[in-house]
């Protein structure tokens, strides 16, 4: 199979699409962005969308949104989304609300990771209720999302029966990847350390803020890094880290602050590792069912006599000095 860069500079080839794109005021760069994105939106979900937006001609009336799940699987159920409204570049209004689950249980990993538990869904209205409050909120003004043409679009389309595909804008996953971006993956957390954004994860309105401002930075075409204009001390410098386990801040997240503070981070634990950062293990092929490779190994040099610390995420952000 083709991949998407390969069929983009095929069609660009076409004589007949050349002559057209020629006769537009498109740089070679920006030819490339518009077929690559069609041939991107046609492979992921074949929407049609109302408008076509390239580079230079991004919204900036438009609505972020994110969801939260019960699970991965088309099986489970949505328990929150949220959405922020975005007027002239600026956020001027916001949405949230947790989802009934109908009796589907959060499971342990997906409280972990959200911060939202099945207390939080008890006295929480129907998906019925929250689809109409959220269609009236975002009334006729595109969606911004991202992964959305992957994730939350098949999901609103299964679960309530609406189809937003004509909606939709720009999905930032899908045109992160045609962007001069340096970074390995197009992940949001990925982005969000990109841009340097202070913000939580895997909450609905926490990632549909943080999806605005990746996005912000595309329609000014800021593509640079972020890069601190505060130094940060170099507190880890000498210590070696390791960890294990579902890390609620990201892992990406977690490196960066070891190593922007002088730390090194390794994959395996030895006898050189200094801490061993542990979160819980949700993980379903652990070595004995409850700990990981690391944890185990962990135990063993322990009981060998070397000096090695293991502590939890929290104590680690005490340690830099983080809240």
């Amino acid at each position: 199979m083709a991949t998407y860069e390969e069929t983009t500079n095929y069609i660009l080839k076409d004589k007949y699409i050349s002559d057209i794109l020629n006769n537009s005021n498109l740089s070679e760069k920006h030819k490339y962005e518009l077929i690559y994105r069609i041939v991107a939106d046609y492979s992921h979900i074949k929407r049609v969308p109302t408008s076509l937006y390239t580079q230079d001609n991004l919204p900036t009336d438009y609505i972020s949104f994110d969801i939260e799940t019960t699970g991965l699987a088309y099986s489970d159920k949505m328990i929150q989304i949220a959405a922020v409204k975005y007027q002239n570049s600026k956020e001027v209004d916001y949405f949230s609300s947790f989802i009934d689950s109908d009796g589907k249980e959060i499971s342990t990993p997906i409280s972990y990771l959200t911060g939202i538990t099945n207390d939080d869904l008890i006295d929480a209205p129907s998906l019925n209720i929250v689809m109409s409050q959220f269609i009236d909120f975002i009334d006729d003004l595109p969606l911004i999302g991202h992964n959305i043409t992957s994730f939350e679009l098949p999901r609103i389309k299964k679960w309530a029966d609406i189809d937003l595909r004509s909606k939709v804008a720009v999905d930032t996953y899908d045109f992160s990847s045609t962007l001069p971006l340096e970074i390995d993956n197009y992940k949001l957390e990925t982005l969000k350390n990109y841009y340097g954004i202070e913000a939580k994860s895997h909450n609905a309105l926490d990632d549909s803020r943080t999806t605005a401002i990746i996005f912000e930075n595309f329609r000014n075409k800021n593509f640079a890094k972020k890069i601190h204009s505060l130094s940060i001390k170099d507190t880890l410098k000498g210590y070696t880290f390791c960890y294990t386990g579902a890390i609620k801040m990201g892992r990406t997240t977690l490196e960066s602050y070891i190593t922007s503070r002088g730390g090194r981070v390794v994959k395996g634990m030895s006898k050189k590792v200094d801490y061993l950062i542990c979160s819980p293990q949700i993980a379903k092929n652990l070595t004995d069912g409850k700990r990981s490779r690391k944890e185990i190994k962990f135990e063993e040099l322990i009981n060998d006599g070397f000096d090695i610390k293991k502590i939890s995420e929290e104590d680690f952000l005490h340690m830099i000095g983080e809240n």
